[in-house]
């Protein structure tokens, strides 16, 4: 049953038969349907009424002298709208009906048998509507997904800027003043009298200014290496290059055995890729080191007719779909963002028990448009 007759269904009739056109509106009229309908014969006539008028259904006829209800489908189809259309005929065959609904249309009744068409009606106008919920809902959380996207490596990009904010101020700021501290005790302990008695306050304040100097050489070399920990040419040697930096930097924190192997054995990448592609194998390396409870970290990288390709494995605990999945990792989701900025993409294979265990990142961006070398560093 229609759902109310107070709602005037708009309906738009394809038949050639004026007799047919009257009785089915007789019908729904039995079934207190309240109707606005047209009826149209041919093709300029259906694009004519669908381009002119807003339609909830489309009713057709199978074979028309001047029109098909194939057809009819199709040139709905054409305007873009989702709109109902169902199949009335008593010329058409199963398979041909199966076929039609395969395209798109949402019901076939059989004329003479029209008592369940009010039925349809309503349910194939519901099932329209539930379509367009859910392609809205679609187009919302894309929506919703593109902003994310967005401000992942918006977020990106501000930590890149921070990082380069206090590469300088420890390069320019603390270096300086260090090594300006270390000079000042350099000229200090030359004013010192040369031959001061043993236990003397000359000598003691030489000793002094001596313990000083050693304590400011650390804190220089560590604000050295902190830079160079946050310096932003890294990838100026190469991609090759800069991942063997942080492996080794992550040997020395962690005691964990990198190995490296690149093919070439060194690769050079347009900016534009290398910093987005360098940082997402970064997010990889640190998730092993925070989560993997590792020996050995494995690093592949190969650069195969402008595809390139790195595979970080490790021999840990190994992880489960779900935990890669998981919201809350920001370290997967972070490096998969940025290898879609450049149309690359993150895939995990990971190993639960038996022989072997751990778990293996690959990360590919089709078309690095790449310079490589041959050479060896």
């Amino acid at each position: 049953m229609i759902e109310s007759a107070s709602k005037t269904i708009r309906i738009l009739f394809v038949e050639d038969s004026e007799l047919d056109y009257e009785l089915i509106l007789a019908g729904l009229a039995a079934v207190s349907a309240s109707v606005s309908s047209r009826r149209v014969e041919s093709e300029s006539d259906l694009r004519e009424a669908l381009g002119g008028e807003d339609w909830d259904i489309v009713i057709s006829d199978h074979l028309l002298p001047q029109l098909s209800a194939s057809r009819a489908l199709t040139i709905v189809k054409e305007t873009g709208r989702d709109l109902p259309f169902i199949i009335v005929s008593g010329q058409m065959g199963e398979d041909l009906a199966v076929e039609s609904m395969r395209n798109g249309a949402d019901d076939y009744l059989v004329k003479g048998r029209l008592k369940r068409l009010p039925v349809a009606i309503e349910r194939s106008i519901e099932a329209a509507k539930t379509r367009a919920a859910r392609a809205l809902a679609q187009q919302n959380l894309e929506r919703s997904e593109r902003r994310l996207r967005a401000f992942a490596l918006h977020l990106s990009e501000v930590r890149d800027r921070d990082r380069a904010s206090i590469r300088t101020e420890v390069h320019d700021e603390i270096g300086g003043n260090l090594l300006a501290a270390r000079f000042a005790l350099t000229r200090l302990e030359k004013l010192l009298p040369a031959g001061a008695p043993e236990g003397a306050a000359g000598d003691k304040l030489g000793s002094e200014i001596r313990e000083v100097g050693v304590l400011v050489q650390s804190a220089v070399d560590a604000s050295q290496k902190l830079y160079t920990s946050l310096r932003g040419n890294l990838l100026d040697q190469g991609i090759v290059a800069a991942l063997e930096w942080r492996l080794t930097q992550l040997k020395r924190r962690t005691g964990i055995a990198p190995h490296l192997s690149a093919s070439p054995p060194e690769i050079d990448l347009p900016k534009q890729i290398a910093v987005p592609v360098y940082h997402a194998a970064a997010e990889l390396i640190e998730n092993v080191e925070m989560h993997a409870g590792c020996k050995n970290i494995w690093c592949a990288v190969f650069l195969i007719d402008g595809e390139l390709t790195i595979e970080i494995r490790d021999d840990g605990k190994g992880t489960s779909v779900q935990d890669l999945m998981d919201p809350g990792k920001f370290g997967v989701f972070s490096a998969r963002e940025r290898l879609g900025s450049v149309g690359g993409t993150l895939d995990f294979d990971t190993t639960y028990s038996g022989l072997e265990t751990g778990t293996a990142a690959l990360l590919s961006v089709h078309g690095a448009a790449a310079v490589t070398s041959e050479s060896t560093s």
